[in-house]
């Protein structure tokens, strides 16, 4: 059943060809006449059949020791084949090895496919992406490198995505670190404008205040100046009041002067007519004449003082009329002054109420600029945390390219296509 199925090979303890079946002589590319009587040494590369491993390895075959594992062998036309091997000494009965027995198996086509994959994985390793393993008849290994090629081909597709989202990171953040410094500037500016309002706001509700409260002092003398007003024109009118009593005074002393003008005028008559019945008496009314011319004397300067008083009276009354028509005059100007402080005062009222209302209005309007300040301020520490952070995200997207740079794909340079067969790694055993 071994002969038939695996590559049989018998050997003298000295390494001498006995026999070989024709699994092995196919799979060396030998026939049976050219390999008679050849040493074993006939399957191996030259370097290594004078080596000492090789001496090595025959003598521990002849001490009965075996070996399985897989060897590199040259074949008829040169090329190296790798096989799965076992060499068996055989022994007589006095346990003298007598023949050694190499059972073999040829793993060129599975070796190969292992030394792609591990080339794969290799490059894998180096970043390289363009690596393909090539299809091979194996079908476990088949089955594994077509897993490797789907993975690295996905791997390769996202690292490119990959490579184009760093770039479009990088763009964006750099157009984001243009926008965020202009937008600081401004902010900056816009800033600093706000102070400056701020504080002519300030300065104009400062001077707003000021002028409220001069307003109000104007209103308050305005109001002073109403009551004094107001106080004259009671006085005007008591003026008035009096004066019309001292004409109505005037009237009645000139009444009672013309009363005394007629009673000296009726006792100058008396006086004239007891005159002249004192001079019809003769010696007896001399006595009364005297008196009677006394008496009109009297009745006469009495008469004249009662013209001057009359005529002072009249020149009083005229004095006392112009003083009534003047004091009328002057109430009327006092009460026309009084109403005009009156309108001044309601003036003033309203101009200081409009004042107070400005300064609220002008202190609103200071507050929201204080309010706008301040988020002005925080949107400008805002505009640095972002430049901050764009500048951070610049360096990470910087950073991540760096790290995909070391994958090589078809986008980014590097030769793809299937892997190339060649001289298998010698990490196995190399003797036989």
């Amino acid at each position: 059943m071994v002969e038939r199925t695996q590559a049989v090979i018998h050997f003298r303890p000295d390494g001498t060809i006995i026999q070989a079946n024709m699994n092995f002589l196919n799979a060396m590319g030998y026939t049976p006449e050219e390999v008679a009587g050849k040493n074993h040494s006939l399957f191996v590369e030259d370097a290594y059949r004078h080596s000492r491993e090789y001496h090595d390895f025959w003598e521990k075959l002849r001490d009965g020791q075996s070996f399985t594992s897989q060897f590199p062998r040259k074949r008829k036309d040169g090329r190296i084949i790798w096989i799965q091997a076992t060499y068996a000494p055989i022994t007589d009965n006095e346990n003298k090895v007598v023949r050694v027995t190499k059972i073999a198996t040829d793993v060129t086509a599975r070796r190969t496919a292992l030394e792609r994959i591990s080339k794969g994985m290799e490059a894998l390793s180096d970043g390289d992406l363009n690596y393909r393993i090539a299809p091979c008849n194996i079908p476990d290994l088949a089955v594994l490198g077509d897993a490797y090629n789907r993975s690295v081909e996905q791997l390769a597709s996202m690292i490119s995505h990959l490579q184009s989202v760093a770039e479009t990171i990088d763009a964006v953040s750099g157009q984001i670190g243009s926008t965020s410094d202009e937008l600081s500037r401004r902010t900056e500016t816009q800033a600093a404008t706000l102070e400056q309002t701020a504080a002519a706001i300030e300065e104009l509700n400062t001077n707003s205040r000021s002028a409220v409260s001069h307003a109000e002092q104007v209103g308050d003398e305005a109001s002073a100046t109403r009551t004094s007003a107001e106080g004259s024109r009671h006085l005007v009118q008591d003026v008035t009041d009096a004066m019309k009593r001292i004409e109505g005074s005037s009237d009645a002393i000139a009444r009672i002067i013309s009363v005394i003008d007629d009673i000296a005028f009726q006792t100058n008559l008396l006086a004239l007519n007891a005159g002249v019945e004192a001079a019809r008496a003769g010696e007896a009314g001399l006595g009364f004449a005297v008196v009677a011319s006394e008496v009109r004397s009297l009745a006469g300067r009495t008469a004249d003082s009662a013209r001057e008083i009359k005529d002072l009276i009249e020149q009083s009354a005229g004095h006392v009329k112009t003083g009534v028509d003047l004091v009328d005059r002057t109430g009327t100007e006092l009460t026309a002054i009084f109403e005009g402080v009156g309108r001044i005062s309601e003036r003033v009222k309203e101009v200081a109420y409009g004042l107070g209302e400005q300064s609220t209005t002008l202190s609103e309007i200071n507050s929201a600029i204080s309010q706008l300040d301040q988020v002005t301020q925080r949107n400008a520490a805002m505009v640095v945390d972002t430049a901050d952070a764009t500048k951070g995200l610049s360096e990470k997207s910087a950073a991540l390219r760096q790290s995909i740079a070391v994958f090589r794909t078809s986008q980014s340079g590097g030769s793809a296509g299937w892997s190339q067969s060649g001289k298998g790694s010698e990490n196995y055993s190399r003797s036989a």
